[in-house]
């Protein structure tokens, strides 16, 4: 299906992107290298009139680690969390998660903070980062705020996030001298 018409900008800084949001309104929709959400354009199941991709922001996609947590920018590949060696050393369930996320296309275009704003209950990052406690970086106009997992995840595709704010930051906690949790499944024989 042909998406509706819709303006289209890529700013080239974060405070440049939050001026479009703020001059657009709720017509606005932010783009993030979010494969799911260029199904449900051309679906028109989410039609914005104003498109602001903020992929072209280089300040926004990085992995450090910082005061007792690591800092992904919300660019953050995939493939670059799957084969981070602080998150695989740090974070392995993290590392795991992002490497089993869908095909070699969606690993190197997808990234952690296109998955989070979706909030598709179906996608791995939002399980991972309620079960890693960990909290989210949101900047608009009235400044930045942080936000709990367990408060900016509201429902199904529903984020703690205002029209006019972008998610600048995730932060997930480790544990000094930590090597990280990996959760193991084993595999039950059948009877």
């Amino acid at each position: 299906m042909i998406p509706a018409k819709f303006d289209y900008a890529t700013p080239s800084t974060v405070e440049e992107a939050l001026g479009l949001l703020a001059e657009h309104g709720d017509d606005a929709k932010v783009l993030a290298g979010r494969p799911s959400l260029i199904p449900l354009i051309r679906l028109r199941l989410s039609p914005p009139s104003f498109l602001v991709d903020i992929g072209r922001i280089k300040d926004l996609n990085y992995i450090k680690q910082v005061d007792g947590h690591i800092a992904f920018g919300p660019l953050t590949t995939h493939h670059d969390i799957a084969f981070s060696d602080v998150v695989k050393r740090k974070l392995p369930m993290l590392a795991s998660a992002a490497h089993q996320i869908g095909d070699p296309a969606v690993r190197n275009r997808g990234t952690i903070g296109g998955a989070a704003a979706h909030a598709d209950p179906n996608g791995d990052y939002p399980t991972c980062l309620l079960a890693l406690d960990a909290s989210l970086v949101a900047v608009g106009p009235r400044g930045e705020r942080v936000i709990a997992a367990r408060d900016f995840f509201v429902d199904t595709f529903t984020t703690a996030l205002q029209p006019d704010e972008i998610l600048r930051e995730i932060r997930v906690p480790v544990a000094a001298g930590s090597r990280g949790t990996y959760l193991k499944f084993r595999r039950r024989s059948q009877y």
